[in-house]
């Protein structure tokens, strides 16, 4: 019977990996199905259970169970367990490469990857230069923001993916990093804005009239805008894809962001700007309550109260926005014995302060601040990704041998309750 056993566990664990075979599994092929393994699995562990229960009631006539047949029966769930194992590795690495999740394609597209996408195109237009023509390279908010496998941690917030050293990464945050995401497929948003709440909810006895709450709102109609600029290059540069990436990426993308981060501030909301979250914000005052002498009031102090007087409007900031050089004299902080107060000289992380994200930009007026609930009462809706466009007609480019590159992009902002940003001046700048 342990003859049989044994024999039954060999072809059993050549059955497994067999059939495997023949369904097409590689089991640590990129391209393997996850599902049809779990299936396959399942059907073979059926297959053990009802074995080794056939193999101890045999054992069990007999009056004993034998080390052996004991032994052949675990062999035969140790080979289960390696199949499940292998499994599990397939689907581990399947997750790292990004695959399996209906998203392969968007997972991997870099900056990079989409400029050598359409490196054909560019040759071919780079060498024919017919007249009139210009070639077109839509850019996804993922490849401006992902430069492949060293630098996947760019998105906020993140570390850097590297073998070694494995340190926080240090990134500039940029105003839309610390506002909510969205999307729009129109041409003008249409969105309440609110302009004043009164919140009269009560205990009520049963049958009584119940108290309501007033929500005043008013409707926005916010135009989607333009962001664009336009810059030349060589034609030795146009046909090096990756020095035209890396162009692109230090020049014409980092001109967008910083045009992007002045409108999404302090946009006038006339003409092409968009109305910034300064601009229409809530002027900063005293919340009552506090005791705290004037004469003796700093900027830290200042923010903290714009803080609490955002989170005493039902909200919550999440952020700090503070021109470069507030956030240098405010970081520079020590005291009596020349110690930094709340930084450290080696930190390599974003800073902070009370907690808070601050997002040091020139986009902000120097001496002034902007502190409110970015990701739950302002969003920002994307019409249109970046997206490049590569002409010779323009001015004199025929006779410098050159071309010109645009990069554009098109956004509204919603900004659905002004009463949760706070802006205010600085005491050092009072």
């Amino acid at each position: 019977m342990i003859k049989t056993l044994y024999s039954l566990g060999a072809y059993l664990h050549a059955l497994m990996f067999g059939h495997l075979v023949r369904m097409g599994f590689v089991l640590f092929d990129s391209q393997v199905d996850p599902e049809k393994i779990t299936a396959e699995l399942k059907r073979i562990g059926d297959a053990v259970k009802e074995t080794g229960e056939k193999a101890l009631k045999e054992a069990e006539k007999a009056g004993q169970l034998s080390e052996k047949t004991k032994t052949a029966v675990d062999d035969l769930l140790t080979k289960q367990g390696e199949l499940r194992s292998r499994l599990d590795e397939v689907e581990q690495k399947l997750a790292a490469s990004g695959k399996g999740n209906g998203d392969d394609d968007q997972a991997a597209e870099t900056l990079g990857t989409v400029l050598d996408g359409a490196k054909e195109a560019l040759s071919d237009f780079v060498e024919k230069r017919v007249m009139g023509k210009h070639v077109q390279i839509p850019i996804s908010r993922k490849a401006l923001t992902n430069t492949g496998a060293t630098g996947a941690a760019l998105n906020y917030p993140g570390t850097q993916i590297l073998p070694m050293p494995l340190m926080p990464l240090l990134r500039q945050l940029r105003i839309r990093d610390v506002i909510a995401p969205g999307q729009i497929s129109t041409a003008v948003a249409f969105y309440q804005r609110e302009s004043g709440y009164t919140n009269n909810a009560a205990p009520v006895s049963e049958g009584s009239l119940k108290p309501t709450s007033e929500i005043t709102f008013e409707l926005i109609t916010e135009p989607v805008r333009t962001l664009a600029h336009l810059f030349d290059i060589s034609l030795q540069m146009l046909a090096d894809v990756p020095y035209l990436q890396s162009y692109i990426g230090m020049r014409g993308l980092y001109g967008l962001k910083s045009v992007e981060d002045t409108q999404l501030l302090t946009g006038s909301g006339t003409g092409q700007n968009l109305e910034g979250l300064y601009t229409a914000a809530t002027a900063y005052a005293q919340p009552s309550g506090v005791t705290l002498d004037p004469t003796k009031e700093q900027d830290l102090d200042k923010l903290r109260l714009a803080l609490l007087q955002v989170e005493l409007a039902d909200a919550f900031a999440n952020a700090i926005i503070l021109h470069p050089t507030d956030w240098a004299g405010i970081e520079l902080l020590k005291d009596t014995q020349n110690r930094y107060l709340f930084t450290n000289p080696q930190n390599t992380t974003t800073g902070r302060i009370w907690g808070r994200d601050v997002v040091s930009t020139r986009a902000m007026t120097q001496g002034r601040f902007l502190t409110g609930d970015f990701m739950a009462h302002a969003q920002i809706l994307d019409r249109e990704d970046a997206n490049i466009a590569i002409s010779f007609e323009n001015k004199d480019n025929f006779a410098r041998n050159m071309a010109t590159i645009r990069v554009e992009e098109r956004l509204a902002l919603a900004n659905y309750r002004p009463e949760a940003f706070v802006k205010g001046v600085l005491e050092s700048a009072s």
